[in-house]
């Protein structure tokens, strides 16, 4: 079972209409007879896991996978392969109305379907048929004086069909009928095919010489239905080369202590077809036609029947191509010390370009803008991991392994030519030439306003909102004109914005230690971010947010301001949702979200073989073992640095702690 959706009810709140002396004195009981048992609506949602209905599903999935390989000659083989997968998957939902009581004035009672107000019948249908063909031939060959070869070519086919039908019917008759034709309102249908293929080319060389001198060279010729014909197809190369140095002979005198030295070079295309809608999340097939969306909707004097229409096709890109990443990497591994110290470092620079993209345009264009190769991304990092092993004597052993790494990304391209700063909102799709990927525009907090002469003598902050008052979040006024806005909301005039944050994790980072003695052993992960900014969404339904998923934060309710508390962390609250003025990006909750975190630690014993083995044991050993024991950060309570709340979901990292007996018979 997976619970994914979350509902809160007051403790203080009745469930359900209760039959009790002093709730009802035994001379008005008669009059609310018909209401006694019923459920109270609010974010009460018994009556909707009892009677609002259900979602059933049926799911086939069958998978075929054959090959054959043939060796003619020695060294020489030669394999296909075929796969097929057949997807069939049957939905329905089902939604019912309930009736619940919406108003708990007794004086007043109402009696309505709370979130079920509409009761429909969704049937959805989807077949999908994907089939894959691989051929490819390998031939490997090896001289005495030793030359290693190793060459291979091959060929690709996929091919796929997805088809969906679904059905909607609304006002049942009867729930225990869950079936379209026992409906009395409007009836929807809808229907979708889609179908991809992708064809390509593909070879591999390997050439090794005495384990010094180790050369790979790749290459892919790929062409996909996604694009247009001009321009479906792209090739994809790539190489390395790594010089074993501690296999040369000037490096004999090092033997003692040196046991491996490498250095790596590498160059890498790679290239991506794949375009989704604005929700990241649905594909598109066919983003180079032009392609008219039909639905159904209620239009004047439709009598509130849903009349089917078709909208104006949207815009295409005829150039339409793959997107390429580039990646250049330079390498050292060394080993020391009869391998007790392991070390492997990498460099690397990543140019994707081309990127495929949903392109923002005027609202006034009347249409869905182009999907489009729109901009280029620099990506430059480094990889760092190194280990020490080490046994004391018999008894004791140890080792330590650190991992480290960090990148950075910078927008090389984009056609944003006015400079128009990202958005506030978390689904921007808004982007600047120089912008690094991460970057939180928002305004300098100076403080909390403590009274009204001071708001009266500070910069107009009008344009945020109305009616400030003590309480209220004190902007600071960088440009200096006395006012407090976003000013074009460009490059060229931030008004009084600027970065406030970076919210890409750098440096981040993993340990891992062991340690054994005789037959105990413990060992002990650690996680972590050495820099890493967060701004938390303190827009409603927010976790920064008063009322947030119908109820209020127990940190909101003793940290706001007031007279009696002006060092408040929060703002004033204000009754109405409506007021923004102290919920805009800013730098006062602005999080530091570094962090250190034991994410596992086991502690075992094993018994003594001679022990298992007299109770019939080949072996056994006890453990205990727990997660997430033990973190540090500056994070203000309950945020967590590696859960980012969201819509009624603030379940936060929990410890685990766990016994256990691990016995082989």
């Amino acid at each position: 079972m997976n619970i994914n959706t979350t509902a809160r009810q007051d403790p203080l709140d009745a469930i359900a209409f209760p039959d009790l002396e002093y709730y009802l004195t035994p001379g008005d009981r008669d009059g609310y007879k018909d209401y006694v048992g019923m459920y109270f609506a609010g974010t009460n949602f018994l009556p909707y896991l009892e009677d609002g209905g259900r979602d059933t599903w049926n799911r086939n999935d069958i998978l075929f996978t054959q090959g054959a390989t043939i060796s003619p000659l020695k060294g020489l083989n030669i394999r296909g392969e075929f796969s097929a997968n057949y997807r069939f998957r049957n939905d329905q939902d089902v939604q019912s109305k309930v009736d619940v009581i919406e108003n708990k004035d007794l004086k007043n009672l109402q009696i309505g379907n709370g979130f079920s107000a509409t009761d429909f019948i969704d049937n959805r249908s989807s077949d999908d048929q994907y089939y894959v063909v691989n051929a490819y031939v390998d031939y490997t060959w090896e001289s005495e004086n030793g030359h290693f070869l190793k060459a291979m070519v091959g060929f690709n086919q996929e091919w796929g069909q997805f088809n969906y039908i679904g059905t909607k019917a609304y006002k049942l008759i009867t729930p225990v009928i869950t079936d379209a034709n026992a409906t009395t309102g409007n009836q929807e249908t809808r229907s979708g095919k889609q179908h991809t293929a992708l064809r390509g080319a593909f070879y591999r060389l390997n050439y090794i010489y005495k384990e010094r001198y180790l050369i790979e060279i790749n290459g892919r010729y790929d062409g996909t239905s996604r694009f247009p014909q001009d321009d479906r197809f792209g090739f994809f190369p790539s190489f390395s080369a790594a010089w074993r140095i501690s296999n040369e002979s000037f490096m004999s005198s090092m033997a003692g202590w040196l046991d491996n030295l490498k250095l790596r070079a590498s160059y890498g295309t790679l290239g991506n077809q794949l375009l989704f809608e604005t929700n990241g999340t649905t594909p598109i097939y066919y983003p180079y036609v032009p392609t008219m969306r039909s639905n159904t909707s209620e239009f004047m004097m439709s009598s509130g029947m849903k009349i089917p229409y078709v909208s104006a096709a949207g815009l295409v890109s005829p150039t339409l191509t793959w997107e390429s990443v580039a990646t250049t990497n330079f390498g050292l591994d060394f080993t020391l010390l009869s391998s007790r110290l392991d070390v492997s470092f990498d460099a690397f620079s990543r140019q994707t370009t081309d990127m495929l993209m949903n392109v923002s345009y005027p609202d006034i264009l009347g249409t869905d803008a182009p999907k489009s190769n729109a901009a280029d991304l620099e990506t430059r990092g480094w990889e760092l991991s190194a280990t020490w092993q080490d046994r004391i004597n018999t008894n004791w052993n140890y080792g330590l392994t650190l991992a480290l790494a960090d990148s950075k990304s910078k927008v090389t391209k984009y056609d944003n030519p006015t400079g128009e700063l990202p958005a506030f909102g978390n689904n921007n799709t808004e982007y600047y030439v120089g912008q690094t990927i991460g970057e939180r525009w928002g305004y300098v907090t100076e403080g909390i306003f403590q009274t009204e002469d001071e708001v009266a003598n500070w910069a107009d902050q009008s344009d945020l909102g109305a009616n400030w008052r003590p309480g209220d979040i004190k902007y600071a006024d960088l440009n200096g004109d006395g006012k407090i806005t976003k000013g074009d909301n460009t490059l060229d005039n931030p008004g009084d914005q600027k970065i406030i944050a970076y919210e890409i994790p750098r440096y981040n980072f993993g340990i891992n230690a062991n340690l054994g003695y005789k037959a105990f052993s413990l060992t002990m992960f650690f996680q972590g971010i050495l820099k890493y900014d967060y701004w938390p969404p303190n827009d409603n339904w927010q976790a920064f947010y008063p009322f947030n998923a119908g109820h209020v934060e127990n940190y909101y309710l003793t940290d706001t301001w007031s007279e009696d508390n002006p060092n408040a962390y929060f703002p004033a609250p204000h009754i109405s949702s409506n007021t923004k003025q102290n919920v805009q990006p800013q730098s006062r909750y602005v999080q530091d979200a570094s962090y250190i975190r034991l994410k596992n630690l086991t502690l075992a014993y094993n018994l003594p073989t001679s022990l298992a083995q007299k109770v019939g044991m080949v072996n056994a050993a006890v453990y205990f073992s727990g997660m997430n024991l033990w973190e540090a950060t500056k994070m203000r309570k309950p945020l967590d640095p590696e859960v980012r709340p969201t819509l009624t979901q603030e379940y936060y990292k929990q410890r685990t702690y766990a016994v256990g007996l691990n016995i082989t018979f």
